[in-house]
């Protein structure tokens, strides 16, 4: 059922467009029979003309939104990341935004005992640029079961890989270190879908909280669990065309010399080993690894913050 006309685009990225819902949903949806064209039971690989073809999706007649729209959610844990009903009546991002009237989804994904920043918008397009993107900083702080040595801090910053995926830190540092725990910031670059948990899991921790404190420049750390705001839409767009907002914001934190940590090679750790063995002091210090002192709190979000054991 594909549509000739010039202007005809594939199906599952006019229904992004109008903001109903994500490509990926769309393509489940035409998977599913609930998409017509012109009376026709849609299937992928079809295209269509918005305005020209009668587009319908579970019934209702698709239209372009009238305005973009553009939110920012703080996640709580054990909510689903998504904005519908959930069949087994769990909550739902849904439960939490009863005074947005615009049909919004998720940009991206989260997993259910995960927290923190995520957007919402009815804007497709930009949401798949977003998603492609290599160069959005996204950024969270983890509390682990200790405080971390250098050996363990030069593990997490010098990367992994999950399930077939490279995972490279753009910086590391310790917020917090208290007696039997701590509070680790952690950024990644260019990466949308990561299983934070699972990378720190790799590297010997045992994550007790995972939070995505900031996607690129845009910050939740002045929001509650559950609260949302509204944003500019050139704050937006900035996610895109100015990467470098998220590391300079990043840079203040930690400071500018040290904002991208370079962890120590594996035979740096083990000519320290050997030395360790033979009774010598170590060479490893942790201004090579830490950009920030595990003591110091003066940018510490409270809302982040572990409560002390």
């Amino acid at each position: 059922m594909s549509s000739s006309s010039k202007g005809a685009e594939r199906l599952q990225k006019l229904i992004a467009q109008a903001g109903i819902a994500s490509r990926r949903t769309a393509e489940e949806w035409i998977r599913d029979g609930l998409v017509t064209v012109n009376g026709k039971v849609a299937v992928l690989g079809d295209k269509a003309e918005l305005g020209q073809d009668a587009i319908k999706v579970k019934g209702k007649l698709l239209s372009a939104p009238s305005q973009r729209v553009y939110y920012l959610i703080y996640k709580p844990k054990h909510v689903i990341a998504m904005v519908a009903e959930d069949e087994e009546g769990r909550t739902t991002l849904k439960n939490l935004i009863p005074r947005i009237k615009e049909r919004v989804f998720t940009v991206g994904r989260m997993d259910y005992a995960g927290e923190g920043a995520i957007l919402l918008t009815n804007d497709g397009e930009l949401t798949q640029q977003i998603l492609k993107s290599k160069n959005i900083v996204r950024r969270y702080q983890v509390k682990v079961d200790r405080t971390p040595s250098q050996e363990d801090l030069a593990r997490l910053a010098r990367g992994g890989r999950i399930e077939g995926r490279v995972m490279q830190p753009y910086h590391v540092r310790v917020v917090e270190a208290y007696t039997r725990n701590a509070l680790i910031e952690i950024s990644f670059e260019g990466m949308g879908a990561i299983d934070v948990r699972k990378y720190f899991e790799l590297k010997g921790f045992f994550p007790e909280k995972v939070a995505r404190v900031a996607i690129g420049h845009i910050s939740a750390e002045s929001l509650q669990p559950g609260a949302y705001k509204r944003l500019e839409p050139s704050s937006v767009k900035a996610l895109l065309t100015q990467p470098e907002l998220a590391k300079k914001k990043i840079e203040k934190l930690v400071g500018a010399k040290e904002a991208k940590v370079k962890a120590l090679s594996e035979a740096a750790l083990k000519s320290d080993a050997d030395r360790k063995r033979k009774g010598r002091p170590s060479k490893i210090t942790p201004k090579k690894i830490s950009p920030i002192k595990a003591s110091s709190n003066k940018i510490t979000p409270k809302k982040f913050s572990p409560k002390r054991k």
